[in-house]
């Protein structure tokens, strides 16, 4: 008989540094993305990745959905939701790694004419904080990372 290896199992999830999922401290909704991103293979995703795309792959889809204030929060408050959460290294490089990128971009945009797009440019860094926070909580309290580098590998 053939198994589907993308079934959820009855077993309990383990994060590789040892620590049950469901006695962090944090809310049901982040469990919940927690056990999906640890389900699909970690930050990486591989088994995600290895679906067919289709329906099945939107519906894997949401177990790894973040919840919607993480981005809402870090977009609007960035290092400050860092410092919140216990991130504060990897607040400061991203804080860090957003500036040049601001400075460059709307440079690069006013040298070109584009002024309009350059003014836009103030929401690129609310952005890149709002995309990074799930991705880093998730190996800040799952995997134990509590190193300087914000950018992993995808």
């Amino acid at each position: 008989m053939d198994q589907n290896p993308y079934a959820t199992s009855s077993t309990p999830v383990i994060p590789q540094n040892g620590a049950d999922i469901d006695s962090l401290d944090v809310s049901d909704r982040w469990k919940q993305f927690f056990k999906g991103v640890q389900k699909w293979g970690g930050l990486q995703m591989p088994l995600y990745k290895a679906l067919p795309k289709g329906p099945q792959r939107r519906e894997a889809l949401k177990d790894v959905k973040p919840p919607i204030a993480s981005f809402a929060l870090a977009f609007v408050f960035g290092f400050f939701y860092y410092l919140a959460k216990g991130m504060w290294k990897k607040g400061l490089v991203l804080t860090a790694i957003v500036i040049v990128i601001l400075i460059v971009t709307t440079f690069v945009l006013y040298m070109v004419g584009g002024d309009t797009l350059a003014n836009a440019t103030r929401y690129l860094g609310g952005v890149i904080f709002g995309i990074m926070a799930p991705r880093d909580f998730y190996a800040f309290k799952v995997e134990g990372d509590k190193g300087w580098l914000p950018t992993r590998p995808f």
